[in-house]
């Protein structure tokens, strides 16, 4: 599989889960703070790639792990409820920039930690 069908593959997941959370592309693009929904429609299209920093931030929007973008499955993975996802997207919404840096780069970690076992 070239890098062109893991994007395409990658965006079709998203649009899955994004539609099943009944969430339009101008909600999650505000949600991961673009300006507007193009930026999610090329990602969806699997002409743009996104930025490895934002997948964790996707992840927890969605209310999934990361892992779920990467799976071969078509099958939509069970969802985190509203109520934990809202609250602890709430919560991540609220830090400072240089806090969001900071639990970014500990996900990055726990995730990379996690291949290794």
């Amino acid at each position: 599989m070239d890098k062109e069908d893991i994007k395409k593959r990658f965006g079709q997941k998203v649009k899955t889960l994004r539609i099943a959370r009944g969430m339009s592309q101008d909600e999650l693009a505000q949600r991961l703070g673009y300006t507007n929904r193009s930026s999610i429609n090329k990602i969806e299209l699997g002409k743009n790639d996104l930025p490895r920093n934002k997948v964790a931030q996707l992840a927890a929007i969605l209310g999934v792990e990361p892992i779920e973008f990467f799976k071969d499955d078509e099958a939509v993975p069970d969802v985190v409820p509203d109520v934990v996802q809202d609250d602890i997207i709430v919560e991540i919404e609220k830090l400072s920039g240089s806090n969001r840096a900071r639990l970014e780069a500990y996900l990055r970690a726990l995730l990379d930690s996690q291949e290794d076992e």
